[in-house]
Protein backbone atom coordinates (compact mmCIF):
# COMPACT_ATOMS: atom_id res chain seq x y z
CA UNK A 1 0.00 0.00 0.00
CA UNK A 2 2.84 2.41 0.79
CA UNK A 3 4.23 1.95 -2.72
CA UNK A 4 0.77 2.75 -4.12
CA UNK A 5 0.52 5.89 -1.99
CA UNK A 6 3.97 7.11 -3.05
CA UNK A 7 3.02 6.58 -6.69
CA UNK A 8 -0.03 8.77 -6.16
CA UNK A 9 2.13 11.36 -4.43
CA UNK A 10 4.27 11.66 -7.54
CA UNK A 11 1.23 12.42 -9.68
CA UNK A 12 -0.17 15.04 -7.33
CA UNK A 13 -3.65 13.61 -7.88
CA UNK A 14 -5.88 11.41 -5.78
CA UNK A 15 -8.75 9.89 -7.73
CA UNK A 16 -10.98 7.56 -5.81
CA UNK A 17 -12.92 4.97 -7.78
CA UNK A 18 -13.69 2.50 -5.09
CA UNK A 19 -16.62 0.33 -6.13
CA UNK A 20 -18.11 -0.92 -9.36
CA UNK A 21 -21.42 -1.93 -7.79
CA UNK A 22 -24.35 0.21 -8.96
CA UNK A 23 -25.66 2.35 -6.15
CA UNK A 24 -29.14 3.25 -5.05
CA UNK A 25 -29.89 6.95 -4.66
CA UNK A 26 -28.31 8.04 -1.37
CA UNK A 27 -26.84 10.95 0.51
CA UNK A 28 -23.05 11.20 0.70
CA UNK A 29 -21.86 12.10 4.20
CA UNK A 30 -18.61 14.05 4.27
CA UNK A 31 -16.53 14.96 7.33
CA UNK A 32 -14.46 18.18 7.31
CA UNK A 33 -12.77 20.26 10.01
CA UNK A 34 -14.65 23.50 9.34
CA UNK A 35 -17.65 24.73 7.38
CA UNK A 36 -17.21 27.87 5.26
CA UNK A 37 -17.18 30.95 7.52
CA UNK A 38 -19.08 32.76 4.75
CA UNK A 39 -21.52 29.86 4.22
CA UNK A 40 -22.67 30.06 0.58
CA UNK A 41 -20.81 33.25 -0.35
CA UNK A 42 -18.03 31.83 -2.53
CA UNK A 43 -16.01 35.06 -2.51
CA UNK A 44 -15.16 34.78 1.19
CA UNK A 45 -12.37 32.28 0.55
CA UNK A 46 -11.07 29.65 -1.84
CA UNK A 47 -9.23 27.22 0.38
CA UNK A 48 -10.11 23.89 1.91
CA UNK A 49 -12.36 22.98 3.59
CA UNK A 50 -14.70 25.73 2.33
CA UNK A 51 -14.37 24.49 -1.25
CA UNK A 52 -15.72 21.10 -0.22
CA UNK A 53 -19.11 22.85 -0.02
CA UNK A 54 -18.71 25.33 -2.86
CA UNK A 55 -17.44 22.76 -5.39
CA UNK A 56 -20.84 21.08 -5.12
CA UNK A 57 -22.86 24.29 -5.62
CA UNK A 58 -20.87 26.47 -8.05
CA UNK A 59 -18.66 26.34 -11.12
CA UNK A 60 -15.86 28.63 -12.36
CA UNK A 61 -15.17 29.49 -15.99
CA UNK A 62 -11.98 27.40 -15.99
CA UNK A 63 -10.26 24.97 -13.65
CA UNK A 64 -6.95 23.12 -13.60
CA UNK A 65 -7.03 19.53 -14.77
CA UNK A 66 -5.21 16.53 -13.34
CA UNK A 67 -2.38 17.17 -15.83
CA UNK A 68 -1.86 20.73 -14.57
CA UNK A 69 -3.32 22.75 -17.44
CA UNK A 70 -6.50 24.83 -17.65
CA UNK A 71 -9.65 23.04 -18.79
CA UNK A 72 -13.09 24.28 -19.73
CA UNK A 73 -15.92 24.45 -17.21
CA UNK A 74 -18.46 27.23 -17.89
CA UNK A 75 -16.21 28.67 -20.59
CA UNK A 76 -15.66 26.56 -23.69
CA UNK A 77 -12.73 28.55 -25.07
CA UNK A 78 -10.52 31.54 -24.29
CA UNK A 79 -7.71 33.54 -25.81
CA UNK A 80 -5.54 36.54 -25.09
CA UNK A 81 -6.68 39.11 -27.65
CA UNK A 82 -4.39 41.77 -26.18
CA UNK A 83 -1.74 41.64 -23.43
CA UNK A 84 -4.30 43.02 -20.97
CA UNK A 85 -7.49 41.51 -22.40
CA UNK A 86 -8.66 37.90 -22.30
CA UNK A 87 -11.76 36.79 -24.22
CA UNK A 88 -13.95 33.94 -22.91
CA UNK A 89 -16.67 32.19 -24.91
CA UNK A 90 -19.28 30.48 -22.72
CA UNK A 91 -20.84 27.06 -23.08
CA UNK A 92 -24.36 26.96 -24.46
CA UNK A 93 -27.32 25.54 -22.60
CA UNK A 94 -26.07 25.89 -19.01
CA UNK A 95 -28.43 27.28 -16.39
CA UNK A 96 -28.39 28.12 -12.70
CA UNK A 97 -30.36 26.07 -10.21
CA UNK A 98 -33.21 28.64 -10.32
CA UNK A 99 -33.48 28.28 -14.10
CA UNK A 100 -31.72 31.53 -15.05
CA UNK A 101 -29.32 31.13 -17.99
CA UNK A 102 -25.56 31.30 -17.72
CA UNK A 103 -24.59 34.06 -20.11
CA UNK A 104 -22.30 37.03 -20.47
CA UNK A 105 -24.46 39.11 -18.13
CA UNK A 106 -23.90 36.61 -15.28
CA UNK A 107 -20.14 36.68 -15.75
CA UNK A 108 -20.09 40.47 -16.01
CA UNK A 109 -22.14 40.80 -12.82
CA UNK A 110 -19.83 38.45 -10.92
CA UNK A 111 -16.68 40.27 -12.02
CA UNK A 112 -18.22 43.70 -11.45
CA UNK A 113 -18.97 42.76 -7.85
CA UNK A 114 -15.33 41.78 -7.36
CA UNK A 115 -14.37 45.23 -8.67
CA UNK A 116 -16.39 47.02 -5.98
CA UNK A 117 -14.79 48.11 -2.74
CA UNK A 118 -16.59 45.33 -0.89
CA UNK A 119 -15.65 42.78 -3.53
CA UNK A 120 -11.98 43.72 -3.54
CA UNK A 121 -11.93 43.41 0.24
CA UNK A 122 -13.08 39.78 -0.05
CA UNK A 123 -10.62 36.93 -0.12
CA UNK A 124 -11.25 36.12 -3.79
CA UNK A 125 -11.40 39.78 -4.78
CA UNK A 126 -7.97 40.29 -3.28
CA UNK A 127 -6.58 37.42 -5.34
CA UNK A 128 -7.82 38.82 -8.65
CA UNK A 129 -7.41 42.50 -7.95
CA UNK A 130 -5.34 42.90 -11.11
CA UNK A 131 -8.66 42.59 -12.98
CA UNK A 132 -9.56 46.18 -13.85
CA UNK A 133 -12.66 45.73 -15.98
CA UNK A 134 -15.07 43.42 -17.77
CA UNK A 135 -16.98 43.91 -21.02
CA UNK A 136 -19.81 42.00 -22.69
CA UNK A 137 -18.93 41.22 -26.31
CA UNK A 138 -22.17 39.37 -27.07
CA UNK A 139 -24.63 37.20 -25.16
CA UNK A 140 -22.11 34.37 -24.77
CA UNK A 141 -18.76 36.16 -24.94
CA UNK A 142 -16.99 38.25 -22.31
CA UNK A 143 -13.72 40.19 -22.23
CA UNK A 144 -11.89 40.40 -18.92
CA UNK A 145 -9.44 43.29 -18.73
CA UNK A 146 -6.41 43.41 -16.44
CA UNK A 147 -4.37 46.34 -15.17
CA UNK A 148 -1.25 44.77 -16.63
CA UNK A 149 -0.33 41.65 -18.60
CA UNK A 150 -1.39 38.45 -16.85
CA UNK A 151 -0.40 35.18 -18.52
CA UNK A 152 -2.11 33.06 -15.88
CA UNK A 153 -5.49 34.80 -15.73
CA UNK A 154 -7.39 31.73 -17.05
CA UNK A 155 -5.83 29.65 -14.27
CA UNK A 156 -6.69 32.29 -11.68
CA UNK A 157 -10.32 32.28 -12.71
CA UNK A 158 -10.56 28.85 -11.15
CA UNK A 159 -10.87 30.90 -7.94
CA UNK A 160 -13.96 32.74 -9.17
CA UNK A 161 -17.26 30.88 -8.92
CA UNK A 162 -20.01 32.41 -11.05
CA UNK A 163 -23.12 33.41 -9.08
CA UNK A 164 -26.65 33.97 -10.39
CA UNK A 165 -26.87 37.77 -10.70
CA UNK A 166 -30.59 38.12 -10.01
CA UNK A 167 -30.39 36.24 -6.70
CA UNK A 168 -27.21 38.09 -5.74
CA UNK A 169 -28.81 41.49 -6.46
CA UNK A 170 -32.05 40.63 -4.69
CA UNK A 171 -30.59 38.99 -1.58
CA UNK A 172 -27.27 40.78 -1.17
CA UNK A 173 -24.13 38.96 -0.03
CA UNK A 174 -25.51 37.97 3.38
CA UNK A 175 -28.85 36.72 2.10
CA UNK A 176 -27.21 34.93 -0.82
CA UNK A 177 -24.87 33.19 1.63
CA UNK A 178 -27.93 31.52 3.22
CA UNK A 179 -29.57 30.43 -0.05
CA UNK A 180 -26.91 30.49 -2.78
CA UNK A 181 -27.73 29.91 -6.43
CA UNK A 182 -25.10 28.28 -8.64
CA UNK A 183 -24.72 25.90 -11.56
CA UNK A 184 -23.32 22.95 -9.63
CA UNK A 185 -24.57 19.41 -9.18
CA UNK A 186 -26.17 20.29 -5.83
CA UNK A 187 -27.94 23.18 -4.16
CA UNK A 188 -28.11 24.19 -0.51
CA UNK A 189 -31.15 22.85 1.35
CA UNK A 190 -30.14 24.30 4.71
CA UNK A 191 -27.42 25.04 7.23
CA UNK A 192 -27.22 23.40 10.64
CA UNK A 193 -24.99 24.42 13.51
CA UNK A 194 -22.40 21.94 12.33
CA UNK A 195 -23.50 20.81 8.88
CA UNK A 196 -24.39 21.92 5.37
CA UNK A 197 -27.25 19.98 3.75
CA UNK A 198 -27.17 19.83 -0.03
CA UNK A 199 -29.76 18.28 -2.37
CA UNK A 200 -29.43 17.25 -5.99
CA UNK A 201 -29.76 19.91 -8.64
CA UNK A 202 -31.48 17.67 -11.17
CA UNK A 203 -31.36 20.31 -13.91
CA UNK A 204 -27.62 20.90 -13.58
CA UNK A 205 -25.49 20.51 -16.69
CA UNK A 206 -23.54 18.02 -14.55
CA UNK A 207 -26.52 16.33 -12.91
CA UNK A 208 -25.58 14.09 -9.96
CA UNK A 209 -26.28 10.39 -9.48
CA UNK A 210 -27.16 10.67 -5.76
CA UNK A 211 -29.84 12.57 -3.91
CA UNK A 212 -27.67 14.75 -1.74
CA UNK A 213 -24.51 15.55 0.18
CA UNK A 214 -24.31 16.35 3.88
CA UNK A 215 -21.06 17.99 4.93
CA UNK A 216 -20.45 17.71 8.66
CA UNK A 217 -18.06 19.85 10.70
CA UNK A 218 -15.82 17.67 12.87
CA UNK A 219 -12.92 19.89 13.98
CA UNK A 220 -10.85 17.14 15.59
CA UNK A 221 -9.11 14.61 13.36
CA UNK A 222 -9.81 11.86 15.88
CA UNK A 223 -13.53 12.63 15.68
CA UNK A 224 -13.47 12.40 11.88
CA UNK A 225 -11.62 9.10 12.08
CA UNK A 226 -14.10 7.65 14.56
CA UNK A 227 -17.02 8.86 12.46
CA UNK A 228 -15.57 7.17 9.36
CA UNK A 229 -14.82 3.91 11.16
CA UNK A 230 -18.28 3.81 12.75
CA UNK A 231 -20.14 4.48 9.46
CA UNK A 232 -21.33 7.95 10.47
CA UNK A 233 -19.61 9.51 7.46
CA UNK A 234 -18.62 8.10 4.07
CA UNK A 235 -15.68 10.41 3.32
CA UNK A 236 -13.22 12.03 5.70
CA UNK A 237 -10.68 14.66 4.70
CA UNK A 238 -7.54 15.78 6.50
CA UNK A 239 -6.23 12.53 7.97
CA UNK A 240 -2.61 11.88 8.96
CA UNK A 241 -0.31 9.13 7.69
CA UNK A 242 -0.61 7.35 11.03
CA UNK A 243 -4.36 6.95 10.39
CA UNK A 244 -3.82 4.95 7.19
CA UNK A 245 -3.45 1.58 8.88
CA UNK A 246 -6.68 1.90 10.85
CA UNK A 247 -8.67 3.00 7.81
CA UNK A 248 -7.38 0.17 5.66
CA UNK A 249 -7.88 -2.38 8.43
CA UNK A 250 -11.56 -1.39 8.47
CA UNK A 251 -11.84 -2.32 4.80
CA UNK A 252 -11.88 1.26 3.56
CA UNK A 253 -9.80 2.98 0.93
CA UNK A 254 -7.10 5.59 1.42
CA UNK A 255 -5.82 8.03 -1.17
CA UNK A 256 -2.78 10.17 -0.52
CA UNK A 257 -1.43 12.88 -2.77
CA UNK A 258 1.15 15.60 -2.62
CA UNK A 259 -0.76 18.62 -1.39
CA UNK A 260 -0.33 21.88 -3.31
CA UNK A 261 0.59 23.51 -0.04
CA UNK A 262 3.67 24.55 1.92
CA UNK A 263 3.14 24.63 5.68
CA UNK A 264 4.84 27.47 7.51
CA UNK A 265 4.86 29.87 10.41
CA UNK A 266 4.55 33.30 8.79
CA UNK A 267 6.08 36.47 10.21
CA UNK A 268 3.48 39.18 10.93
CA UNK A 269 6.00 42.02 10.80
CA UNK A 270 3.64 44.67 9.40
CA UNK A 271 1.14 44.15 12.21
CA UNK A 272 3.94 44.06 14.80
CA UNK A 273 6.60 46.61 13.79
CA UNK A 274 8.57 46.03 17.01
CA UNK A 275 8.81 42.30 16.39
CA UNK A 276 12.31 40.79 16.55
CA UNK A 277 11.45 39.16 13.22
CA UNK A 278 11.75 42.54 11.49
CA UNK A 279 15.47 41.68 11.39
CA UNK A 280 16.26 39.26 8.56
CA UNK A 281 19.00 37.71 10.70
CA UNK A 282 16.34 36.63 13.20
CA UNK A 283 14.14 35.24 10.44
CA UNK A 284 17.11 33.32 9.10
CA UNK A 285 17.95 32.05 12.58
CA UNK A 286 14.41 30.70 12.94
CA UNK A 287 14.70 28.87 9.63
CA UNK A 288 18.08 27.39 10.60
CA UNK A 289 16.74 26.24 13.97
CA UNK A 290 14.10 23.81 12.68
CA UNK A 291 14.91 20.32 11.41
CA UNK A 292 12.20 20.27 8.74
CA UNK A 293 13.53 17.21 6.91
CA UNK A 294 13.34 15.13 10.08
CA UNK A 295 9.85 16.49 10.77
CA UNK A 296 8.72 15.38 7.30
CA UNK A 297 10.32 11.96 7.67
CA UNK A 298 8.88 11.22 11.11
CA UNK A 299 5.58 13.10 11.30
CA UNK A 300 4.58 12.71 7.65
CA UNK A 301 5.97 9.17 7.39
CA UNK A 302 8.23 10.21 4.54
CA UNK A 303 5.25 11.08 2.33
CA UNK A 304 5.94 14.82 2.56
CA UNK A 305 9.27 16.63 2.54
CA UNK A 306 11.00 19.65 3.95
CA UNK A 307 9.97 22.87 2.19
CA UNK A 308 12.61 24.43 -0.03
CA UNK A 309 10.53 27.27 -1.49
CA UNK A 310 7.10 28.87 -1.34
CA UNK A 311 5.70 26.79 -4.21
CA UNK A 312 5.13 23.07 -4.36
CA UNK A 313 6.39 20.36 -6.66
CA UNK A 314 2.93 19.91 -8.21
CA UNK A 315 2.75 23.51 -9.47
CA UNK A 316 4.23 25.40 -12.43
CA UNK A 317 7.47 27.21 -11.65
CA UNK A 318 8.74 24.87 -8.93
CA UNK A 319 12.53 24.62 -8.81
CA UNK A 320 13.55 20.99 -8.27
CA UNK A 321 17.19 21.96 -7.83
CA UNK A 322 16.57 23.80 -4.55
CA UNK A 323 17.23 22.14 -1.20
CA UNK A 324 15.40 22.87 2.02
CA UNK A 325 17.01 25.25 4.52
CA UNK A 326 19.85 23.50 6.41
CA UNK A 327 19.40 22.52 10.02
CA UNK A 328 22.10 24.47 11.85
CA UNK A 329 21.17 25.49 15.43
CA UNK A 330 24.72 26.70 16.17
CA UNK A 331 24.54 29.19 13.31
CA UNK A 332 21.03 30.15 14.44
CA UNK A 333 22.30 31.07 17.91
CA UNK A 334 25.15 33.06 16.37
CA UNK A 335 22.75 35.09 14.22
CA UNK A 336 20.47 35.78 17.18
CA UNK A 337 23.43 37.12 19.15
CA UNK A 338 24.47 39.33 16.23
CA UNK A 339 20.93 40.69 16.04
CA UNK A 340 20.99 41.62 19.74
CA UNK A 341 19.21 38.59 21.17
CA UNK A 342 21.97 36.48 22.77
CA UNK A 343 19.47 35.18 25.34
CA UNK A 344 16.68 34.74 22.82
CA UNK A 345 13.18 36.16 23.19
CA UNK A 346 9.54 35.13 23.52
CA UNK A 347 6.95 35.19 20.74
CA UNK A 348 3.42 34.03 20.04
CA UNK A 349 2.03 32.19 17.01
CA UNK A 350 -1.68 31.74 16.29
CA UNK A 351 -2.41 28.44 14.53
CA UNK A 352 -5.33 26.38 13.28
CA UNK A 353 -4.87 22.65 13.83
CA UNK A 354 -6.71 19.53 12.75
CA UNK A 355 -6.73 20.68 9.14
CA UNK A 356 -3.73 18.90 7.64
CA UNK A 357 -1.76 15.77 8.45
CA UNK A 358 0.10 16.06 11.76
CA UNK A 359 -0.23 19.86 11.70
CA UNK A 360 -0.46 20.16 15.50
CA UNK A 361 2.58 17.92 15.99
CA UNK A 362 4.53 19.80 13.29
CA UNK A 363 3.91 23.15 14.95
CA UNK A 364 4.82 21.70 18.34
CA UNK A 365 8.08 20.22 17.06
CA UNK A 366 8.97 23.51 15.37
CA UNK A 367 8.40 25.26 18.71
CA UNK A 368 10.64 22.74 20.47
CA UNK A 369 13.42 23.30 17.91
CA UNK A 370 13.06 27.08 18.22
CA UNK A 371 13.23 26.89 22.01
CA UNK A 372 16.53 25.05 21.71
CA UNK A 373 18.13 28.19 20.20
CA UNK A 374 16.36 30.62 22.54
CA UNK A 375 13.16 31.53 20.67
CA UNK A 376 10.42 30.63 23.13
CA UNK A 377 7.32 30.30 20.95
CA UNK A 378 3.87 30.05 22.51
CA UNK A 379 1.36 28.35 20.22
CA UNK A 380 -2.20 29.63 20.55
CA UNK A 381 -4.87 27.56 18.80
CA UNK A 382 -7.71 29.43 17.09
CA UNK A 383 -10.54 28.42 14.76
CA UNK A 384 -10.37 29.15 11.05
CA UNK A 385 -13.00 31.96 11.01
CA UNK A 386 -10.93 33.89 13.55
CA UNK A 387 -7.74 33.15 11.59
CA UNK A 388 -9.36 34.43 8.39
CA UNK A 389 -10.39 37.69 10.05
CA UNK A 390 -6.84 38.33 11.29
CA UNK A 391 -5.43 37.40 7.88
CA UNK A 392 -7.67 39.62 5.75
CA UNK A 393 -7.31 42.67 7.99
CA UNK A 394 -3.72 42.05 9.18
CA UNK A 395 -4.69 42.39 12.82
CA UNK A 396 -2.45 39.60 14.09
CA UNK A 397 -1.96 39.93 17.85
CA UNK A 398 1.19 37.80 17.80
CA UNK A 399 4.49 37.85 15.95
CA UNK A 400 3.78 34.73 13.88
CA UNK A 401 0.85 32.74 12.56
CA UNK A 402 0.38 29.35 10.98
CA UNK A 403 -0.07 29.62 7.23
CA UNK A 404 -0.11 27.04 4.47
CA UNK A 405 0.91 28.68 1.21
CA UNK A 406 -1.44 27.19 -1.36
CA UNK A 407 -0.81 26.89 -5.11
CA UNK A 408 -4.28 25.43 -5.76
CA UNK A 409 -6.58 25.85 -7.51
CA UNK A 410 -4.62 27.39 -10.38
CA UNK A 411 -1.46 25.42 -9.68
CA UNK A 412 1.05 28.15 -10.34
CA UNK A 413 3.73 29.03 -7.81
CA UNK A 414 2.97 32.74 -8.16
CA UNK A 415 -0.15 32.30 -6.04
CA UNK A 416 1.61 32.20 -2.63
CA UNK A 417 3.31 35.49 -3.45
CA UNK A 418 -0.01 37.30 -3.65
CA UNK A 419 -0.19 36.60 0.09
CA UNK A 420 3.38 36.87 1.40
CA UNK A 421 4.51 40.04 -0.37
CA UNK A 422 3.60 43.71 -0.61
CA UNK A 423 1.08 42.65 -3.28
CA UNK A 424 -1.40 41.50 -0.62
CA UNK A 425 -4.20 44.02 -0.18
CA UNK A 426 -3.31 44.45 3.50
CA UNK A 427 0.15 42.86 3.75
CA UNK A 428 1.38 41.15 6.89
CA UNK A 429 4.92 41.12 5.44
CA UNK A 430 6.38 43.51 2.90
CA UNK A 431 9.88 43.59 1.44
CA UNK A 432 10.01 45.72 -1.70
CA UNK A 433 13.06 43.85 -3.01
CA UNK A 434 10.66 41.05 -4.01
CA UNK A 435 8.35 43.35 -5.95
CA UNK A 436 10.28 43.67 -9.28
CA UNK A 437 10.53 39.90 -9.69
CA UNK A 438 6.90 39.46 -8.64
CA UNK A 439 5.74 41.96 -11.26
CA UNK A 440 8.01 40.51 -13.96
CA UNK A 441 6.25 37.13 -13.78
CA UNK A 442 3.05 38.84 -14.94
CA UNK A 443 4.69 40.51 -17.93
CA UNK A 444 6.19 37.34 -19.42
CA UNK A 445 3.91 35.15 -21.57
CA UNK A 446 6.61 32.72 -22.72
CA UNK A 447 6.23 29.69 -20.39
CA UNK A 448 9.91 28.79 -20.10
CA UNK A 449 11.04 32.37 -19.58
CA UNK A 450 8.33 32.78 -16.98
CA UNK A 451 9.42 29.58 -15.24
CA UNK A 452 12.89 31.04 -14.92
CA UNK A 453 11.50 34.24 -13.38
CA UNK A 454 9.49 32.25 -10.87
CA UNK A 455 12.57 30.31 -9.85
CA UNK A 456 14.47 33.56 -9.34
CA UNK A 457 11.59 34.74 -7.18
CA UNK A 458 11.87 31.55 -5.11
CA UNK A 459 15.58 32.24 -4.60
CA UNK A 460 14.88 35.82 -3.52
CA UNK A 461 12.19 34.60 -1.13
CA UNK A 462 14.60 32.26 0.61
CA UNK A 463 16.92 35.24 1.14
CA UNK A 464 14.20 37.56 2.43
CA UNK A 465 12.32 34.82 4.36
CA UNK A 466 8.77 36.07 4.89
CA UNK A 467 8.06 32.87 6.81
CA UNK A 468 9.59 29.98 8.68
CA UNK A 469 9.11 27.38 5.96
CA UNK A 470 8.31 23.92 7.33
CA UNK A 471 7.13 21.12 5.04
CA UNK A 472 5.41 20.36 1.77
CA UNK A 473 2.19 18.84 3.00
CA UNK A 474 0.25 15.79 1.88
CA UNK A 475 -3.47 15.12 1.61
CA UNK A 476 -4.78 11.90 3.13
CA UNK A 477 -8.41 11.04 2.47
CA UNK A 478 -10.41 8.09 3.75
CA UNK A 479 -13.41 6.78 1.82
CA UNK A 480 -15.89 4.00 2.57
CA UNK A 481 -15.76 1.03 0.22
CA UNK A 482 -19.38 1.69 -0.72
CA UNK A 483 -18.47 4.97 -2.44
CA UNK A 484 -17.51 5.09 -6.10
CA UNK A 485 -16.65 7.91 -8.47
CA UNK A 486 -15.39 10.58 -6.08
CA UNK A 487 -12.43 12.51 -7.46
CA UNK A 488 -10.21 14.97 -5.62
CA UNK A 489 -7.93 16.89 -7.97
CA UNK A 490 -5.85 19.93 -7.03
CA UNK A 491 -7.91 20.49 -3.90
CA UNK A 492 -11.20 20.44 -5.84
CA UNK A 493 -13.86 17.78 -5.29
CA UNK A 494 -16.17 16.45 -7.98
CA UNK A 495 -19.32 14.94 -6.48
CA UNK A 496 -21.47 14.58 -9.58
CA UNK A 497 -20.13 11.12 -10.56
CA UNK A 498 -20.48 9.66 -7.05
CA UNK A 499 -22.55 6.54 -6.49
CA UNK A 500 -23.11 4.70 -3.20
CA UNK A 501 -23.90 1.02 -2.62
CA UNK A 502 -24.58 0.50 1.06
Amino acid sequence: MLKFIKTMLLTGVASLFLSLTPAVAETLRVGVWDLPPGKGNPFTGRSVPSVFVWDAVFDPLVRISATGGPEAVLAKSWESVEPTRWRFVLKDGVSFSNGAPVNADAVVATIEYLLTEEGRASSVGGEVRNISGVAKVNDMTVDIITSGPDPVLPNKLGLVFIVEPGAWAQLGPEGFAETPVGTGAFKVAGWGTNEARLVANKTSWRAPKIDGVTIVELPERAARLQALLSDQIDVGFGFSPDNIGQIEAAGMKVAASAAPQVMSLAFATEANPDSPFKDVRVRKAANLAVNRDLIAEVLLAGLGKGASQAGTSTAFGYDPSRSSYPYDPAQAKKLLAEAGYPDGFSATAHVVVGSFPADSEIYQQAAIDLAAVGIKLELQQIRFPEWLGFFLKNTWPGEMFGSSWNTAPYMDTIRPYTYMTCAKRVPHFCDESMTPLFKATFEEFNPEARRGLLQKLHAKTMEVLPALFLVEQVDVTGVAASVSGLSYINRSVNYDAVTISR
